[in-house]
């Protein structure tokens, strides 16, 4: 990406470089502003930039999203800019939230995670509109399934060139895959018994290693609502135009 003129660091360093002052600090640091100041266009990527995996309190799942990218555009004072957000179908990303979640904070079980989450009108929509109203402009929508379909073409479409990609490392911190039922059930009986830190310190453990047993999905949701929510997301896409 360096030899094709556009700047991208690490997902380490953009949040410790941005990310991590969009609430704490006031200015970027001078080593961020130096990778800024050589780089006529640049790459920041990064899914806690709308914020993170805490209980969702608000149906536009994260509430504090828009203020967030109001304070980045603030900071980078760029040119011109466009904002690409990622949208996945419903009941996998809650799921997969709760599941990173868990590598965090105290331990919650499923349903007291969601229930200050009206799940059943879960729609993207008011997060893009929010959004929208910062930006002053249209954002970019891609369905997280499309990205898969075809890695390179997504990748082009995002930055406007045709790069040769590197296969992604295939190790647990990569991987980080949502947790079976058998799992959160060995979780939850661990939290009955020992202190909370110990939860943190088992989704590693169950991430390192390949489970033995035949693996369930975790599904915490009814097939009803299942099916309400896959309805949500087809609607939503149709809204924006992608399908």
């Amino acid at each position: 990406m360096s030899q094709a003129g556009i700047g991208c660091i690490s997902l380490d360093d953009t949040r410790k470089y941005f990310t991590s002052k969009l609430t704490r600090s006031p200015s970027i640091s001078k080593e961020a502003k130096s990778f800024l100041e050589s780089h006529d266009v640049i790459l920041l990527s990064d899914e806690n930039i709308l914020g993170g995996t805490d209980k969702p309190i608000s149906q536009l799942v994260y509430p504090d999203g828009a203020e967030r990218v109001k304070r980045l555009l603030k900071k980078l004072s760029p040119d011109s800019f466009e904002l690409h957000l990622t949208i996945r179908d419903p009941e996998a990303y809650l799921v997969s939230r709760y599941c990173e979640y868990l590598r965090h904070y105290p331990f919650l079980d499923v349903h007291h995670y969601f229930d200050e989450l009206f799940v059943k009108e879960f729609s993207w929509l008011p997060l893009i509109k929010e959004l929208q109203k910062v930006a002053g402009q249209d954002i970019k929508v891609t369905p997280f399934e499309d990205v898969f379909n075809d890695e390179r073409a997504y990748f082009e479409y995002l930055i406007g060139k045709d790069l040769d990609l590197v296969p992604a490392a295939d190790d647990p911190a990569v991987r980080r895959s949502k947790i079976s039922q058998e799992a959160y059930e060995t979780l939850l009986m661990v939290s009955q018994h020992f202190p909370g830190h110990m939860i943190r310190k088992m989704m590693t453990m169950i991430g390192n290693n390949k489970q033995l047993s035949r693996k369930t999905p975790l599904r915490p949701f009814s097939k009803q609502l299942s099916k309400r929510l896959q309805g949500n997301y087809e609607a939503d896409k149709k809204e924006l135009g992608l399908i």
